[in-house]
């Protein structure tokens, strides 16, 4: 057997709901794959009645990437002929980022289908983060069905987590008018730690995987819910040179029977989007909690002392908005504490760039937010705005510790029992 992928089979358990996929692979391919963990999703709904062509779309999504950065090809009965067409156009895509990299793996269907899907409807992937409520404010007038998927930021095994999110978007009144879909799929575990040393650094899901992974995740729903434009929020824009994988040459050459997707919000910044929010919320005098934190060490909404939360909070106290309106917990110590965190974390060239923005909105911004001492609050504002936080993140991406982190990846993963032990401890 050459250097191959085969997918054998597709069937139905739970009533339909749940797609299983039998795919056997070739010697040189299986250590990109987990043996005991085979590729799965499943949806809320039966989806048993869904074409083969289109049911094979989500499994096609996560193992292609592989395969093209692999090295080897994926065989198939069928699939449908748009997404055959398009995947054409996104491995392009692809290379055109990754220009140090020979993408040789292809696609090898026995038959290409053409469907057709009737309907007008409109879906959208929601996390009620940042990026996705932007798009949700910008499209709403649409009623989008709201889509979020376990086992892409939430791990499958905590319920914990998952159910307190669920409930969120089901009791969100801003939401109300909205349809909720969910998916279940095992998108980060059904393949080794070998796929991540496909790229020379680390962050194969967010380089490569997860805007493929998370579209294609909705054609067999998409199929029973005749959805026929589907959003997806941005991450960065143009103004970010980094590899990623969800831009809109990217998610927009994705399609299936005919569907469209749309990446929206490209053209503005993360600090456009939460003065978009900060607007909107003021025009309907409603508010609504922002959900911006995935961290293992979380134990409430959000966990209000992350990086990630940090800048969200500043670009909120910028609008002269609370944060505690929008799902934080602080106080007048924040900004002492953002430096803490600064200062003991890493950095990338995408949270420079965010903290810039940032920077640059404390400079024009004509109302801030006072939790209690204006004048040592403004004080504290200033280090911001002359730029402390710009430095402080461009020596550390100057002085790197590429190697380090790959050695603590692969670490973790070979001794994964002892990692898992150690982050329940911590937890």
């Amino acid at each position: 057997m050459s250097s191959v992928l085969k997918l054998n089979s597709i069937t139905f358990s739970n009533d339909g709901k749940r797609v299983n996929y039998d795919y056997v692979a070739s010697k040189y391919v299986q250590k990109y794959f987990n043996q005991k963990e085979p590729y799965y999703i499943k949806f809320g709904l039966d989806i048993s009645a869904v074409p083969i062509s289109i049911l094979a779309i989500p499994f096609l999504s996560n193992m292609l990437p592989i395969a093209w950065f692999g090295g080897f090809d994926i065989e198939l009965s069928e699939v449908d002929e748009d997404f055959f067409n398009a995947m054409k156009l996104v491995k392009d895509e692809f290379e055109k980022q990754f220009t140090e990299y020979e993408l040789t793996g292809g696609l090898i269907a026995e038959k290409l289908v053409k469907n057709t899907i009737k309907g007008k409807n409109t879906a959208m992937l929601f996390s009620g983060g940042v990026d996705a409520y932007a798009t949700y404010i910008r499209n709403h007038d649409k009623t989008p069905d709201l889509v979020t998927i376990l086992g892409a930021d939430i791990e499958i095994e905590d319920k914990l987590q998952w159910n307190s999110f669920t409930s969120f978007i089901e009791n969100e009144a801003l939401l109300n008018n909205n349809k909720k879909q969910y998916i279940e799929t095992n998108v980060r575990n059904f393949s080794t730690y070998q796929v991540e040393l496909l790229l020379k650094d680390i962050g194969w899901w967010g380089k490569v995987q997860h805007g493929l992974s998370l579209i294609g995740s909705l054609a067999p729903l998409s199929y029973k819910n005749s959805y026929t434009n589907i959003f997806i929020a941005s991450s960065y824009t143009k103004d970010i040179d980094i590899a990623w994988g969800s831009t809109p040459k990217i998610d927009e050459n994705i399609s299936w029977a005919g569907v469209k997707v749309h990446h929206d919000g490209y053209e503005l910044k993360r600090q456009d989007k939460v003065d978009l929010i900060a607007e909107f919320s003021k025009e309907t005098n409603t508010n609504f909690k922002l959900r911006v934190c995935y961290s293992e060490l979380r134990d409430s909404f959000n966990c209000s002392h992350c990086e990630k939360c940090y800048r969200t909070i500043l670009g909120i106290i910028l609008n002269g908005k609370n944060p505690n309106d929008y799902g934080f917990n602080i106080d007048e110590k924040i900004y002492s504490d953002i430096f803490d965190v600064l200062n003991i974390g890493g950095a990338s060239k995408g949270m420079q760039y965010f903290w810039w923005e940032l920077m640059e909105k404390a400079k024009t911004s004509k109302s801030v937010f006072i939790f209690e001492n204006e004048s040592k609050e403004k004080i504290e504002l200033d280090r911001i705005r002359n730029g402390e936080i710009h430095q402080l993140l461009e020596s550390k991406i100057n002085n790197p510790n590429r190697f380090l982190n790959k050695i603590k990846f692969i670490a973790r993963n070979k001794f994964s029992i002892v990692y898992k032990f150690i982050k329940k401890i911590r937890h």
